[in-house]
């Protein structure tokens, strides 16, 4: 590893701290937040479905199994809707900082999706522990988690970086990228299964980036069957967003000065 590679990589780890610390600096409960607040979110999502709507997953015929599928998807959508939406701001907010400082930006929107992990990494041993006491849990579970996290990281890495610089020159993203998200929590099967939608029109789930990657994380944390099709919209999606998002802000890094 080269000196300058080594020397973004500490700074990397400093400004992930320094993200961490500020988010919950002042709080007397601090790292608490980061779980209580997807627990209280978790928590109302299924009183709401499971007991009001009486939503079913059919591949889960157990009393409990709506609770793990709610929770293989919202635990990833948590932690990618939080990572997107930070990042977007992450160059608009220091834009002060930037002008007076040298600094390597892509750390910014990168330093904003990895700490979005945290509450997701926590909830997961949870998940895990909950999966092995209902007999749930997969060998194949743990062979599959490393690889849809490794995905979800370049997914949304990519994506967060190209926001950020796209938020420089066009500042409404800011405000735009959080009510996108919103909408599209509900165009992904996270509160209710895709057996509940029409056979005719479950193809264009293939057009939604994130329904891909959380029905993937729902096949590789609770077995359930997963067309081949989904796999090969999430590849060209990882690719398209991920990489092509980290290529778009390597173009785009130079006009930075002016923008800001």
């Amino acid at each position: 590893m080269s000196a300058i590679s080594r020397a973004n990589a500490q700074l990397f780890l400093l400004w992930l701290k320094r993200d961490v610390k500020s988010r919950y600096a002042g709080s007397s409960m601090g790292l608490l937040w980061a779980v209580l607040g997807p627990v209280l979110t978790i928590v109302l999502f299924y009183v709401l479905f499971a007991f009001v709507f009486q939503v079913r997953v059919p591949e889960l015929a157990r009393e409990q199994g709506y609770f793990y599928y709610l929770l293989a998807g919202i635990l990833p959508w948590l932690a990618l809707s939080e990572g997107l939406s930070r990042a977007t701001n992450a160059l608009v907010a220091h834009e002060q900082f930037l002008q007076k400082q040298v600094f390597t930006v892509g750390i910014l929107p990168g330093t904003a999706v990895v700490a979005g992990l945290l509450p997701q990494l926590f909830g997961s041993v949870l998940y895990f522990i909950l999966l092995a006491w209902a007999d749930l849990l997969q060998v194949t579970t743990w062979l599959w988690f490393p690889l849809m996290l490794a995905v979800q990281l370049l997914f949304t890495l990519g994506l967060g970086m190209a926001l950020s610089i796209l938020a420089v020159h066009v500042r409404d993203l800011v405000h735009a990228v959080p009510l996108v998200l919103q909408f599209l929590f509900y165009a992904t099967p996270i509160l209710y299964p895709l057996s509940m939608v029409a056979e005719e029109y479950r193809f264009l789930f293939l057009f939604n980036p994130f329904a891909c990657l959380i029905m993937s994380w729902q096949a590789a944390l609770l077995g359930l069957p997963l067309d081949s099709s989904v796999l090969v919209a999430l590849g060209l999606w990882t690719l398209l967003l991920g990489a092509g998002g980290y290529a778009l802000f390597r173009v785009l890094k130079p006009t930075l000065g002016e923008a800001l």
